[in-house]
């Protein structure tokens, strides 16, 4: 093993939403916010830990996950609504709804979701966190650019429904007790939903802290479960709009064989116990595949960075001609720089097919292929001739990078099932349109459908290879199922 170190959390993989280049790794903070399952100790919640969340997403004891002394209202944040430059001040809604109840619109189960509907006119509020700064920060400019282009351009057409659509971004830091303390501040501020944009961690421990609310939270599609707090499937108020890990592995395989049957390849998967069951699953997947031509099967340790030639060391000693990746962005382009060998990189969505990461890794990384759930900028134009216009207009007239279509893509298919939901909107029909079965398909992101025992609604990813002739990742034609 690379230096496998016990259930240390390593850098990993992104998620999705507005965004990404960024991992999950264990930051400071995670154990607090899991020290339910046992405590930093594994006796229990330590003393001025957070309270844990168990495999329901329910908390270990009421008022769970609460940062305490966290000042969850820190930081100015990015509003996004109407014009894009924003409304309100980030203190958000007065707390109560009007209304006199809604009934709901499919099989949600009872109790699921608060049924009172927005009030006549209240706009519709979404909370996304991300990593604006901390260990693996998103481009600050590109994400403040993106969030919001598509509330600004479908509130200029009248809104959802009526209502306007505001989007306010928080950074998490990337670490998921702020990210925590970030969802808690938009639920008691009464946005509508929470987006996790990026880092499993993060996803994982807002995810289950805002079921804990009966809150609905978006994100894109991360790990599956986590060997202490179980299956993410479990959280009736989550939704993963596109592919997880696990379901995307056996597709990378099916490419890697296509390409590389009969030859040497390899698998490496951050040291992050969020990516043991991926890691199991992709395992054996390449291995049913490929037998004894799986010749490297490792987990790349936290500081992968300071490690890179020891990891590209084994990388080309092993003779594998394809490796699959699903560890940090910033550690492949630091890997493949120290590569002394020629291989092709694999790997799942959305981490490292971003034009960061060509810039970066090439021309190393030339041919790498990854998979995503958005469309690169070379295919964007004829697939949704809108989005540029829109982000011009939000942004005086600048080009958009490939961030910026993530974050309209799903702000577009959150949209439109935010619009099928109906005028009397509630939390209980906006889940209950979720779990309806309804097909969601915004025509950028695969098409997501959703039922009440299935909280992993994507269909397909795109596949994105690197062009190192032109530093960017360009768009494979097709979309690839399971």
């Amino acid at each position: 093993m690379i230096r496998r170190r016990s259930r240390q959390i390593g850098i990993a993989a992104v998620a999705l939403t507005f965004a990404v280049v960024s991992g999950c790794g264990q930051k400071p903070g995670v154990n607090r916010v899991y020290a339910g399952q046992g405590g930093s100790s594994g006796q229990g919640t330590a003393t001025g830990e957070l309270g844990g969340v168990g495999a329901d997403g329910q908390p270990v004891d009421p008022g769970a996950l609460d940062p305490g002394a966290q000042d969850v209202g820190a930081g100015a944040g990015t509003d996004a609504a109407g014009t894009g430059t924003g409304t309100g001040t980030g203190t958000g809604g007065t707390g109560d709804r009007g209304g006199s109840g809604g009934g709901t619109s499919g099989p949600v189960p009872p109790g699921v979701g608060d049924p009172t509907p927005l009030k006549p006119g209240e706009p519709i509020k979404i909370g996304v966190h991300a990593p604006v700064t901390g260990a693996a920060a998103i481009p600050q400019n590109s994400i403040e650019r993106a969030v919001g282009v598509y509330a600004d351009y479908i509130n200029k057409k009248g809104g959802i429904n009526g209502r306007k659509l505001q989007v306010k971004l928080e950074n998490d830091n990337f670490d998921p007790s702020t990210a925590v303390s970030k969802c808690k501040s938009f639920i008691e501020q009464k946005y509508f939903l929470v987006i996790g944009s990026a880092g499993a961690d993060q996803i994982d421990a807002c995810a289950r802290y805002a079921n804990s609310r009966q809150w609905p939270y978006i994100s894109g599609g991360v790990h599956e479960s986590n060997p202490r707090l179980g299956s993410l499937n479990a959280l009736q108020t989550y939704f993963a709009a596109y592919l997880t890990y696990e379901q995307q592995a056996p597709v990378i395989t099916r490419e890697i064989r296509a390409a590389f049957s009969g030859q040497k390849v390899g698998l490496i998967v951050a040291e992050n116990d969020n990516l043991d069951n991926y890691a199991k699953i992709q395992g054996n997947s390449l291995k049913q595949a490929f037998g004894t031509k799986l010749v490297l099967n490792d987990r790349a340790p936290k500081k992968i960075q300071a490690e890179a030639t020891s990891i590209a060391a084994k990388i080309c000693n092993s003779g594998a001609k394809a490796v699959v990746w699903n560890a940090s962005p910033g550690g492949l382009v630091n890997v493949s720089k120290a590569l002394t060998c020629s291989v092709k990189f694999y790997g799942p969505g959305n981490t490292s097919g971003l034009n960061v990461v060509a810039t970066g890794g090439c021309p190393q990384i030339n041919g790498a292929r990854f998979f995503s759930s958005f469309p690169q900028l070379d295919r964007i134009d004829s697939i949704d001739p809108e989005f540029r216009k829109a982000y011009k207009a939000k942004n005086g007239g600048a080009d958009p990078d490939d961030i910026a279509i993530n974050a309209w893509g799903l702000e577009k298919l959150v949209g439109q099932m935010l619009q099928a939901a109906g005028k009397n909107l509630s939390h209980r029909t906006f889940m209950a349109t979720l779990n309806s079965g309804k097909t969601f398909d915004s025509g950028v992101f695969p098409s997501a459908k959703f039922a009440p025992n299935k909280r992993f609604g994507g269909s397909a990813m795109y596949l994105l290879e690197a062009d190192c002739g032109a530093r960017q990742f360009k768009t494979r034609p097709g979309r690839y199922k399971p």
